[in-house]
């Protein structure tokens, strides 16, 4: 019986008050393979990550790569269990070929810090699309030029953020900003209405076993530029965190 089913029917005991195995049970569960632990960079996924890197190095398969300074892969621990989820890169990203940099990306360092309470490198960082999305393209240097990545960009770079969810094998995903959100989850919903649930998704089509959580929340950028979010974007941490430790 494989190990997803054994949990589901645990799951299920434990609802219903009963908190000891039958013995009908025992015998499968002796039996059952055990998930291989990630005990080293290696088997964690960290030469897949490289490996994926590498691949994509010079990408071009979309607009963006004609007016891209660098191309933003992620950053992290390839052995995280959680990983955090963006639209795409700005300005600074752009400039200095890193996730979340310049002050959302010092707020979501906080976050991670002093309310999950872990180090930023422990976590992994990415965006939906790798490469810059500019309003005036023809100026790399604009600032404020921002803006949410197209339907054909989103396309081309969901293979990529897909094989990075397969290297890393996250317990939980939090999803920064509404588009984000919605790629993600495939649904046309405003961050305001999906944020404060909790989403399993499975997002690999080669292992439909492999499931994770999904937790919405607002992006770092937006709290800055709108204060009283943080309150409620405090409580979707919280969820992260409850999530983590289970």
């Amino acid at each position: 019986m494989p190990n997803y089913k054994l949990k589901k029917i645990l799951s299920q005991m434990r609802d219903t008050g009963i908190n000891e195995l039958p013995s009908s049970y025992r015998a499968l569960v002796a039996a059952a393979p055990r998930a291989k632990e990630k005990t080293s960079a290696g088997s964690a996924g960290r030469a897949p990550l490289e490996k994926i890197k590498k691949e994509y190095a010079e990408c071009l398969m979309c607009p963006l790569a004609k007016s891209r300074l660098r191309i933003v892969f992620g950053e992290g621990s390839p052995r995280a269990r959680l990983m955090f989820i963006g639209e795409g890169p700005g300005f600074t990203e752009d400039h200095l070929g890193r996730p979340f940099v310049g002050r959302s990306g010092n707020l979501l360092s906080d976050i991670i810090s002093k309310g999950l309470k872990m180090k930023r490198e422990d976590v992994y960082i990415t965006n939906i699309v790798k490469c810059h999305p500019m309003k005036d393209p023809s100026d790399p240097e604009k600032h404020s030029n921002d803006r949410p990545p197209s339907p054909d960009e989103v396309s081309k770079c969901m293979p990529i953020l897909l094989r990075q969810i397969d290297a890393i094998r996250p317990e939980v995903i939090c999803t920064l900003g509404s588009p984000a959100a919605k790629i993600m989850l495939d649904r046309k919903d405003g961050i305001s209405n999906l944020r404060g649930k909790i989403f399993d998704i499975h997002p690999l089509k080669d292992d439909p076993c492999y499931s994770v959580k999904l937790v919405p929340t607002f992006h770092p950028a937006y709290l800055l530029r709108n204060p009283p979010a943080k309150k409620p974007a405090w409580e979707d941490i919280k969820v992260v965190l409850g999530l983590l430790k289970k």
